[in-house]
Order: C-alpha cells, then structure tokens, then sequence
C-alpha cells in the first residue's frame, strides 16, 4: 500500500508596506533548493506589500500557491474555502476570522516586518499564533 506524504503547508505573509522583494525572493529560492516539493505556500491574499511578492514568486518558483484571503473578497483560483465563504460584506470581523482559518490551516508561518513589530497586522498574527502554539518566524 503506497502511502502518500502530507504536504507540508508553510503560510507566509508580511506588512502590507513590505516592499523587499529580493529578501523574498531569494527566501522562497533557498527553500526550493533546501527541501522536496511537498510544500505549499500559503499567503494572506493581500494585493499590497509582501503578499504580492510571495505570491509571484512562490508561482515563478513552481511551488503550490494557496491564498486565505478574507470573506469579503472574491473567491479566486488559489482560495482554500469554498464559493459560499466569499463575497460577504467587509465588517473588521472579517480580518480575524480569516488571520484565525489561516493559523489554523498552515503548519509553519513566516512573516516579513519592516515595521519593527509597529504593523497591526504583524502584531496580530503573532498574539494568535503564540496562543495556539504554532511555529512563527518574523524576518525584518
């Protein structure tokens, strides 16, 4: 009986004003290089900052792309939740629950801060990853 791997799910993200993209790059490059294919890259779905570049390199790089992007957006190619989660009104709800299915669906975080820890959104992710326990690596 052939058993098949489970993939390792790795959820990386960052300041919505992250703009280094060589530091990305050159991450998600050493990753391929140091590990199998069986990594997913996951990100936050945002269309400003590092989640930009996460996504275009992680899909340059050949690697799986997944994207928790939030309720009130519209379901797209990469998103992990079904037709019915989209499309939703923004409420500021909307944010927690999608940082929450996020920590919840990755097994590893990676987040890119240029804001010395300053970012709402970096602040968050870690408060909910520390109290679930769940690996969470910040790179500045």
């Amino acid at each position: 009986m052939t058993q098949i791997a489970k993939q390792l799910k790795i959820g990386i993200t960052g300041g919505r004003t992250y703009e280094n993209r060589l530091k990305i790059k050159n991450f998600l490059h050493k990753l391929k290089e140091q590990t199998d294919n069986a990594i997913v890259i996951v990100s936050l779905g945002d269309s400003n900052g590092a989640d930009k570049y996460v996504k275009k390199f992680a899909l340059e790089f050949g690697y799986t792309y997944e994207e928790c992007n939030p309720e009130y957006t519209n379901k797209n190619l990469y998103s992990i939740l079904s037709e019915a989660h989209y499309g939703k009104p923004y409420t500021a709800r909307s944010v927690h629950v999608r940082d929450k299915i996020f920590c919840m669906y990755i097994d590893k975080c990676i987040v890119f801060d240029n804001s010395n820890m300053a970012d709402i959104k970096i602040i968050n992710l870690v408060k909910l990853f520390t109290r679930r326990k769940k690996p969470l690596i910040v790179i500045s």
